[in-house]
């Protein structure tokens, strides 16, 4: 299986519509719990500084994508912050991985210092191994802030790197 990251291109948006859905429903990562429409995605695709999909290559399907922007403005602006998503049945592929180090230069390249992640699931260990492994550092944690159900709460993790 071949995968090249590009960038990203107006007729994507579809596939990036149904993987951020389908994370969405599974609960594990995103903190909404509504859908999001295409021109919801529209919309939030239009403010991102860089954007980027992974295509696997002999299907030429969308199997993943990152969008990356400004943490937090003004004084805060040299500090990035990105949502990352992988289609479920391409998972434990090494994407992710790929998506995260594409960003990490993207963001050098961008002239950020740093990447925060403002909530990483505690129960997320995938997610929580893939930023640890590409040198983030948990510097915060967030008192059971994530609702898994409507009985159970998890804690949220701040993560950083510096660049």
């Amino acid at each position: 299986m071949g995968i090249e990251i590009r960038s990203y291109q107006e007729n994507d948006a579809s596939a990036i519509e149904l993987i951020w859905n389908h994370v969405i429903d599974e609960g594990e990562s995103f903190l909404w719990t509504e859908h999001f429409s295409k021109d919801k995605i529209m919309e939030i695709i239009k403010k991102q500084d860089e954007i980027y999909c992974a295509i696997d290559l002999e299907s030429g399907e969308v199997v993943g994508f990152y969008i990356l922007h400004k943490n937090y403005p003004g004084r805060g602006s040299h500090i990035a912050n990105a949502l990352y998503a992988v289609r479920f049945d391409y998972r434990k592929k090494g994407i992710g991985k790929m998506l995260g180090n594409h960003s990490i230069e993207k963001s050098r390249q961008c002239g950020y210092r740093g990447i925060q992640f403002n909530s990483i699931v505690s129960s997320n260990t995938a997610s929580i191994r893939l930023w640890e492994s590409l040198g983030f550092e948990r510097v915060g944690t967030i008192k059971e802030a994530f609702k898994k159900s409507e009985t159970q709460f998890v804690d949220l993790y701040v993560y950083f790197r510096r660049l």
